[in-house]
């Protein structure tokens, strides 16, 4: 099969990390794709060494030596961790109906382009599924069972995804539908746990106030607030090799996401029976990625903040008052709202 043709678009987004994209690029290369789409940063003024790194790292991005064609997108100026990507995407999705994202640190195992150009095919006409993950999550939870080949879930995780054009006519960077999302309600239509909703929120909320430079949350968003569905692999087919010092935010390395095995898809897919999301596999991943706890402690806990928020607060501050001083009336009387 790797020496079939492999038609299937791909877009490497890449910045100042010559070595993580030269792994990318090898994996990339062993697949041989018609159409290569390279999109880079430019260099951060404040930082001397970018200049360098990023020549050095676009110039490995486009080693092209099968029959492919090339098309690159090279900013001058450095538009950061938000517009850089989704302007990226914009302009990827502009010159293709479909296709495939990796990162300079998404490392993708041979198999994760097969799965990908086949979910591609088999839901191109199916609005209701809109992101097709290569990622899998689920390695530590134990309640996590999956007989097909993928399950499907509301959460877009992009560390190595497909998607099509029809369905990032939904992005917005700015997430301007917010006021009327969070008017609505509708994220508490969308989840059964009012706490995901409130969580989520408050989330997109810091979106809307552009404080937080990050393209990812107003993909979830439009993925959420047009009842799109994600699609990830039984086995994980993407390790996440960014964490590190010259990363611009996965600093910290995480043992839980950081360089996870990889695992090759079995071939035939085994298609799931219905489309239902998998709910084991959902609360896992609300509760490690988005820290939306399953504990009825921190449900009861977001029920009387959410309804009673006035007492809460009253409560919550007279609590750790006692804790941390004598209690007195003085200080009840300082805490009344």
């Amino acid at each position: 099969m790797s020496e079939e043709k492999f038609t299937t678009p791909i877009l490497l987004l890449i910045f100042n990390r010559p070595d993580k994209t030269r792994q990318v690029f090898e994996e990339i290369r062993k697949r041989r794709p018609t159409q290569l789409f390279v999109a880079g940063d430019g260099p951060r003024p404040s930082r001397p060494a970018d200049a360098d790194l990023c020549q050095k790292t676009r110039e490995i991005a486009t080693a092209v030596d099968w029959p492919c064609e090339i098309h690159t997108l090279f900013r001058e100026e450095n538009l950061g961790c938000k517009y850089g990507p989704a302007g990226a995407f914009d302009w990827f999705f502009e010159n293709v109906e479909e296709g495939i994202i990796l990162e300079d640190d998404d490392l993708p195992d041979q198999s994760f382009f097969t799965f990908c150009a086949a979910m591609l095919e088999k839901y191109r006409d199916d609005p209701r599924v809109m992101h097709i993950g290569g990622i899998n999550l689920q390695q530590n939870n134990k309640d996590f069972t999956c007989e097909e080949s993928y399950y499907f879930s509301r959460m877009a995780n992009i560390w190595g995804w497909a998607s099509w054009r029809r369905a990032w006519k939904f992005y917005d960077v700015e997430v301007r539908r917010w006021p009327e999302v969070k008017e609505e309600k509708l994220l508490y239509d969308i989840f059964d746990n009012g706490l995901a909703a409130y969580t989520l929120g408050k989330k997109f909320q810091l979106y809307y106030e552009r404080k937080l430079p990050a393209y990812d949350g107003p993909w979830t968003f439009a993925c959420l607030v047009n009842k799109g569905l994600c699609i990830y692999p039984r086995y994980n087919l993407i390790s996440n090799i960014g964490y590190g010092l010259d990363a611009t935010n996965l600093t910290v390395s995480d043992f839980m996401w950081d360089n996870q095995p990889t695992q090759p898809m079995q071939f035939p897919i085994i298609h799931p029976r219905t489309i239902k999301i998998n709910p084991d596999a959902e609360a896992y991943n609300m509760e490690m990625s988005w820290r939306v706890s399953r504990s009825m402690t921190d449900r009861i806990k977001w029920w009387l903040k959410s309804h009673f928020t006035t007492h809460y607060l009253y409560l919550k501050k007279l609590y750790f008052t006692m804790r941390t001083q004598e209690y007195t009336l003085e200080n009840e009387r300082a805490l009344m709202p």
